[in-house]
């Protein structure tokens, strides 16, 4: 059997990069065709689709009144997706160029919009009224970021003035939602399988949870963040990962809490956690905010700390 986990593996593997290929190619012709910058469409559509696990971990454990599993997934996947994923590809990239002026700008407030969860969390409990400022904030953050680049203007004029070009760019959003879909259904599928190779190989649980299942569902974000490399267009990277942290912190983690509020009865539980999201994001916002680049020595650093993170959650289980 194992044989055949890991036959299907690799059928899983080579589905999620060519569905991610055809996602970012897609993308770029529908940023091209409504004049939004590379950054703000990743942040948007690429962004919330790569968070869809996510979002489904947070309903489900939120109608089985178990919404503090939704807490933990946010916190892990925010850690995997600012270290390990971008170190990755910033590695791969030789280093990635900072050119939004967006996120230069929004830096810190992207931070606080990351830690706004946990300074919610102080005492204990994340209500349906924290549930409600987390999402407004969410739709005035999306709101500031369209209307700072006036993302759609024009788009009218683009349907008026030819109808050929309207039709390739509904081609290309609907060959985009498959092609999101076949990556989520894929990288599922890396992660059922990794998980019944490791079960077989007999490797320990936790080793199960923090490696194999928290890198598979981050798979997505790393696939799109690698193949927008390849393409030359490194500026969706950073789109993707900090829209991803947006949303997970704001828009999932709100719908989770109005749907049923989040009670911590032991905070030690996500203390680790929680503290090293706020020390990576503070890491990767201060690279955006003071830098022109981030060098292959920083996604080194972003890895490194990923692996701190696994080491210490290992010795405390």
């Amino acid at each position: 059997m194992i044989i055949l986990y890991i036959a299907l593996f690799f059928i899983s593997v080579l589905v999620l990069v060519k569905s991610g290929s055809v996602a970012v190619k897609c993308l770029v012709a529908i940023s091209r065709y409504l004049r939004i910058s590379e950054y703000v469409l990743a942040f948007i559509l690429m962004a919330l689709a790569t968070s869809l696990p996510e979002f489904f971990v947070g309903i489900n454990s939120a109608l089985a009144k178990t919404p503090i599993l939704s807490l933990g997934n946010i916190i892990g996947s925010n850690i995997v997706n600012l270290s390990l994923i971008l170190g990755v590809v910033v590695i791969f990239a030789k280093g990635i160029k900072i050119e939004s002026k967006i996120a230069k700008r929004d830096a810190w407030i992207v931070f606080f919009i990351s830690i706004l969860p946990l300074l919610l969390l102080v005492d204990k409990n994340l209500s349906q009224a924290d549930g409600g400022i987390l999402l407004i904030v969410f739709i005035w953050y999306l709101r500031h970021i369209l209307k700072a680049k006036e993302a759609f203007r024009k788009r009218m004029d683009h349907i008026v003035r030819t109808i050929e070009r309207f039709r390739q760019f509904v081609k290309d959003l609907l060959i985009f939602v498959v092609a999101i879909a076949i990556l989520l259904i894929s990288s599922w599928g890396v992660v059922k399988t990794a998980t019944l190779i490791a079960e077989g190989l007999e490797l320990p649980l936790v080793l199960i949870g923090l490696i194999l299942v928290a890198v598979g569902t981050s798979l997505p974000e790393l696939v799109f963040g690698i193949k927008a490399v390849i393409t030359k267009h490194e500026g969706m990277n950073l789109g993707n990962l900090i829209g991803s942290t947006v949303m997970n912190s704001t828009l999932i983690l709100g719908i989770t809490a109005l749907i049923y509020p989040i009670r911590i009865e032991n905070f030690n539980i996500i203390l680790i956690g929680g503290l090293f999201m706020i020390f990576i994001v503070l890491i990767v916002n201060f690279f955006i905010a003071t830098k022109e680049k981030i060098s292959w020595k920083e996604g080194v650093v972003l890895i490194g700390l990923y692996v701190a993170f696994l080491v210490l959650e290992f010795l405390l289980k």
